[in-house]
């Protein structure tokens, strides 16, 4: 399966892992959602924005024996994403083993789809800092204190943060000055295919507004 193509649904992929050693990057992505998952909005940007950078797309950890703790399956989605799966009880001991499977101190961009990762900004020097805000929960009485602290981190260290709501737009324009609004697109096709032309033109709006980074915030 080619998964630069904007299909909805992954299927599953021949995990093809490769050797466990440290490589260059152009751009870490700590998501929460599972590259093999349903195919959306972190795949649809980053798979595109791979055709010019070197990708390590980080997941939440993934269940394993006592024996393996600390390991780190790596698979290679294709040449230029490589999928790292931490083996680890919680997100924040994978900042322990991280930087030992990236040769580069100093990445150019880090993007941060949920703030649960945000200690990683002590780990790497991060040239820019996107954070793409899809979930205001963290404002919501159910929220934990610890999670609103990792958010405010994140906002305070972002060059830019990217929403797919009007109403969450409106919520982090409050809190920084440049926040863009890039809704879903699989919402704006009602669950069909959706055309190439369209995620390319995002993901070249997205390249625009990280190359960018001093402008204020407007609706896309």
């Amino acid at each position: 399966m080619d998964f630069n193509q904007p299909l909805l649904y992954s299927k599953p992929y021949s995990a093809k892992k490769t050797e466990t050693k440290a490589a260059y990057y152009d751009m870490i992505v700590f998501s929460p959602v599972r590259w093999n998952f349903i195919y959306q909005r972190p795949q649809h940007i980053v798979s595109r924005m791979a055709k010019k950078r070197n990708i390590l797309f980080v997941e939440l950890p993934i269940d394993f024996d006592a024996n393996e703790k600390g390991e780190v399956n790596l698979i290679m989605i294709n040449d230029q994403i490589t999928l790292m799966q931490p083996k680890v009880a919680h997100v924040d001991e994978l900042k322990e083993i991280i930087h030992t499977y990236v040769t580069n101190d100093i990445v150019p961009i880090g993007m941060f789809f949920s703030p649960m990762f945000s200690s990683f900004l002590e780990v790497f020097t991060f040239d820019k800092v996107v954070y793409d805000c899809v979930n205001d929960t963290v404002k919501s009485s159910t929220r934990s204190f610890e999670m609103q602290e990792r958010e405010g981190h994140l906002i305070a260290e972002a060059d830019l943060i990217l929403t797919n709501e009007t109403m969450i737009y409106d919520s982090k324009y409050q809190d920084h000055p440049n926040v863009h609004c890039l809704p879903n697109l699989n919402e704006l096709y009602n669950g069909k295919l959706l055309p190439t032309a369209i995620l390319d033109r995002t993901a070249e709006r997205m390249e625009v507004l990280i190359r960018s980074c001093r402008n204020y915030g407007v609706l896309i």
